[in-house]
């Protein structure tokens, strides 16, 4: 049997725990000053309409009396490391998902989904004053479709043999892994519900959409069963982006923000000891649209110059000219404990020597304490809001005591 433990408006709960005067009001949880949107909403914020990925203005549009609480990255990553260390003491077979969710396995513990449930929700009330909701199945498609079943602070069973009737009480635009595009282009067809899906057949879905067809009925049947993968077996990629502060238009400037996205990578990589040989850019302009290139190197590498070098040469290939609103770096085709393979490529220089005592002196002072003389023209100095994707092992050092 598979848990899914998600977390009820994290950020937000996390916020009102800590400070009674928040508790029992609409509020936003947002991140930069500029450009910012709504990360989390209390459950008070969203009576009045308040949702994820508004902007501070629209938001206070739909609750003027919303307060606006900036994110508290430190304190988000330590509560999400306590949880997740918990959770190992249920079942090895723990899935970080993200920082406010996770798979669990339980098959072989002995222990019931609903003890289980029990035993996770009673911890998180107790150690931080927050609620989660809980839901199980026999795969974690249908768990995470259960956990959502009653929240907040909820938690609900979907046994095997009542797999079907489940699912057959949403909508497809409501399953997880059903985009809005891929809904839309169901409604044209006239397919709204898993039943619709069904009837189509898998022969027909696979004709229609590929071995993405094959998915999509499973997902029906509910049959997409992938296992819960441990954080070791998730590790396939290391990447940071930036939402840039203003709109940018010149290949210097560009290039200052990929040398801090290359060593804000690098940096991660050899703490991980893990390095890697294919970099991917990512570019989206004020349109929203979306463009990433990857290219795979001949060495592995944690270095910055070496990642950073790539980047520009991949980013010279994938800009179009327009004016750029968020630029990502990503370093995958990882293999661990490769950290020294950089010296390969620079023999005779003691870049090695350098990044470790780079390394050092910010793991002691602080992320970016000592930082490439290139991007302190930078106006925005690495990422103000967690990512999605940040799970609780190992990629970032957290000190509650910093009080950020």
């Amino acid at each position: 049997m598979i848990l899914c433990m998600d977390m009820d408006a994290f950020f937000a709960s996390v916020e009102q725990a800590s400070n009674p005067a928040l508790r029992g009001k609409p509020i936003a949880v947002v991140g930069a000053k500029e450009r910012t949107v709504v990360v989390t909403s209390s459950y008070e914020a969203r009576k009045y309409g308040v949702k994820t990925g508004m902007s501070k203005y629209e938001a206070l549009k739909v609750c003027p009396f919303l307060t606006i609480v900036n994110a508290r990255n430190r304190k988000y990553t330590y509560v999400s490391k306590e949880i997740t260390a918990f959770l190992h003491k249920i079942t090895p077979h723990v899935e970080p998902y993200s920082i406010d969710e996770a798979f669990l396995d339980i098959s072989g513990t002995g222990i019931a989904p609903q003890d289980a449930a029990y035993m996770i929700k009673s911890f998180v009330k107790k150690n931080f004053g927050i609620t989660c909701s809980i839901g199980a199945g026999p795969n974690k498609f249908i768990a995470k479709m259960a956990s959502g079943v009653k929240k907040p602070d909820g938690y609900y069973c979907v046994e095997k043999d009542n797999v079907i009737s489940f699912l057959d009480r949403f909508r497809l635009k409501n399953f997880w892994g059903i985009g809005r595009r891929l809904t839309k282009r169901f409604a044209d067809m006239g397919i709204f519900t898993p039943a619709d899906l069904r009837a189509l057949g898998r022969e027909r879905l696979v004709e229609m959409f590929g071995v993405n067809g094959d998915y999509l009925y499973g997902l029906a049947c509910g049959e997409y069963s992938p296992g819960v993968k441990t954080e070791e077996e998730h590790m396939k990629s290391i990447g940071h982006s930036l939402t840039l502060p203003e709109n940018i238009s010149t290949r210097e400037e560009a290039a200052g923000y990929l040398l801090q996205l290359s060593d804000m990578v690098s940096s991660r990589a050899r703490r991980l000891r893990y390095s890697g040989k294919t970099i991917t850019v990512t570019v989206r302009y004020p349109d929203m649209g979306t463009f990433s290139q990857a290219h795979t190197i001949p060495f592995f590498t944690s270095a910055t110059h070496h990642i950073y070098a790539e980047a520009l040469e991949v980013f010279g290939k994938l800009w179009n000219g327009n004016d750029i609103r968020l630029l990502g770096v990503c370093i995958s085709s990882l293999v661990p404990d490769c950290v020294t393979l950089y010296n390969i490529e620079d023999s005779g220089k003691n870049w090695e020597g350098l990044y470790s005592a780079m390394d050092e002196i910010n793991t002691k002072y602080g992320e970016r304490t000592l930082q490439f003389g290139s991007v302190l023209n930078c106006r925005r100095k690495g990422s103000s809001v967690i990512s999605p994707a940040w799970r609780p092992s190992g990629d970032r050092h957290v000190n509650i005591m910093d009080g950020n």
